[in-house]
């Protein structure tokens, strides 16, 4: 109640001045987590394009222009973020916060105690929303809005149908990488939380519950289950196999579907390809190739990955850009 009494005032005082530039591109970079979501993300925020929510709207996330008001900070140092992957962060970076606008307009109902769930959001709510990323966007001085949240294969369908111009962008990672990068991101913050409680607080107030002591997984239908051990790869495997799966079984053609791996290898193929189909007054330049952690022999199902590949290769034949 609190929350949504702060977005009355915002939107009394910002919305109509926020209302007189109209938003010139919206874009939004999802995928399951550790796909390259953040990485992308913030070369896309660089080009100045966009605004976004940052550290600096922390925990006032629904008044991004009244908080500046009392809570205009300088530039902090850069440091390195928790997952220990070397992307360096300060207090203007952007970052994934605007899931904290589901959480409060849905009641958490999506959250439930031992999973999240897809959901349609009424009009009321979309409506909302749409007023929130104006305002985000004019906090910033743009006219353009950029989200990152991976939570929002949740709620696609309800995004695509309210806005028919925006622009989705959904990494995808080869699975057996990318389900370690979990398990392993997975033992980072558990053990991060089990030394600071507070991290828990933190990750559930934003609504992010990817891995850690928090960890709920995405469960898409009833006949669904994750079963096993979360410090099992095979776990892993089966939360990217359900969430590439329930992907696939709802693609529509306005998503823009980026591999993980070409990010890596040939990121000037990529940002070519996203400069065609996005606006921007400083086009994306991501020139430097990224060879990732070496992932350690590990144990798996062979039979399983074998699905999690099928569905990968499927992926991969919906990309609309061409690698060598």
């Amino acid at each position: 109640m609190v929350a949504k009494t702060s977005f009355d005032v915002e939107k009394l005082i910002y919305l109509k001045k926020a209302q007189r530039n109209s938003l010139n591109e919206v874009v939004f970079v999802t995928g399951l987590a550790r796909a390259g979501t953040t990485a992308l993300f913030n070369a896309l925020y660089n080009t100045g394009s966009f605004g976004s929510l940052t550290y600096a709207d922390m925990p006032f996330l629904l008044m991004p222009n009244l908080v500046k008001l009392f809570y205009n900070v300088p530039p902090s140092a850069f440091v390195e973020r928790a997952h220990q992957d070397g992307l360096l962060i300060n207090n203007k970076s952007p970052e994934a916060f605007d899931e904290f606008f589901w959480k409060v307009f849905l009641n958490n109902t999506y959250i439930q105690k031992d999973k999240l769930v897809p959901h349609l959001v009424d009009d009321a709510i979309i409506e909302e929303y749409k007023k929130y990323i104006l305002l985000v966007a004019y906090s910033c001085k743009k006219d353009g809005y950029l989200s990152k949240n991976n939570n929002n294969i949740l709620r696609m369908g309800s995004l695509l149908k309210a806005l028919p111009n925006a622009k989705f962008i959904v990494l995808y990672r080869e699975p057996l990488s990318h389900a370690w990068s979990l398990l392993n991101q997975h033992r980072n913050f558990s053990k991060l939380q089990q030394q600071d409680p507070f991290a828990v607080d933190y990750f559930n107030y934003l609504g992010h519950h990817e891995f850690g002591l928090n960890h709920k997984p995405f469960v898409f239908n009833a006949e669904q289950s994750l079963n096993g051990d979360v410090n099992d790869i095979n776990y892993w495997l089966q939360n990217w196999y359900n969430y590439y799966t329930f992907l696939l079984a709802n693609y529509n053609d306005r998503l823009h579907l980026v591999a993980f791996e070409d990010l890596c290898d040939e990121p000037v193929i990529v940002t070519d390809y996203l400069n065609k189909h996005i606006e921007l007054k400083t086009p994306l330049v991501i020139t430097e190739k990224h060879a990732p952690k070496a992932m350690p022999v590990i144990e798996y199902s062979a039979d399983f990955y074998s699905k999690c590949t099928d569905i990968y290769s499927t992926l991969n034949s919906k990309r609309t850009y061409n690698i060598g």
